[in-house]
């Protein structure tokens, strides 16, 4: 059991480091331009211990791009994990964690927001951010005028606004504010609804 925890480390490390290394060889030069004997110089890695975890590069973009993705998952759904019922007005900006999620992938998010490299990965963004919001909550007091799907877009396309602004803006605000006008905003639009959380209905 210990020794398969010690290769467990090992393997994180490893990928840690060539996922780090590839990050910071993708704003110097284009993806198809960045070899394999970069990450792994980078990452003061070997050759072998790359085609251990990788067998090309996209696949190691693909890793990295899937750990970003979980976490953004995880962020957003963490005002209302916990919670079934919850109402704007009482929630706290500080359970609001996207913007901490965009911060720590400070890199990728750059990335994705000035230039066309992640231009795939942004669209996947969007349609993430628009699926969490149609599969996870439902409106206890729902305006029958507004469509659900395109409330959905419209929610979805404003986080990737803020952030975009954001990160365009060189994250000159805390994500703290950023949380904070995130929030004030969702209050000023939609200030009387109650939300129901399907995450724990079951």
């Amino acid at each position: 059991m210990l020794k398969s925890l010690s290769v467990d480390r090992r393997v994180y490390k490893s990928r840690t480091a060539l996922k780090q290394a590839l990050l910071e060889w993708m704003p110097r030069k284009p993806f198809s331009d960045i070899s394999i004997t970069d990450i792994v110089k980078s990452a003061d890695l070997n050759r072998g211990t790359f085609y251990k975890h990788y067998t090309y590069k996209e696949e190691l973009l693909e890793d990295l791009l899937a750990d970003v993705l979980t976490d953004l998952i995880q962020a957003y759904r963490y005002p209302y994990l916990q919670h079934q019922d919850f109402d704007i007005q009482s929630l706290s900006a500080s359970a609001i964690k996207i913007f901490d999620h965009v911060h720590a992938y400070a890199t990728v998010y750059t990335l994705l927001v000035s230039t066309n490299i992640l231009q795939d990965f942004r669209n996947t963004v969007y349609q993430t951010l628009k699926s969490l919001y149609l599969d996870d909550v439902t409106n206890t007091s729902p305006n029958p005028m507004i469509d659900k799907e395109l409330l959905a877009c419209y929610q979805a396309n404003a986080v990737l606004g803020l952030i975009t602004e954001w990160v365009q803006g060189k994250f000159k605000y805390s994500s703290t504010y950023m949380a904070e006008q995130l929030l004030e905003l969702t209050r000023m639009n939609r200030s009387n609804e109650m939300y129901h959380s399907n995450l724990n209905s079951g």
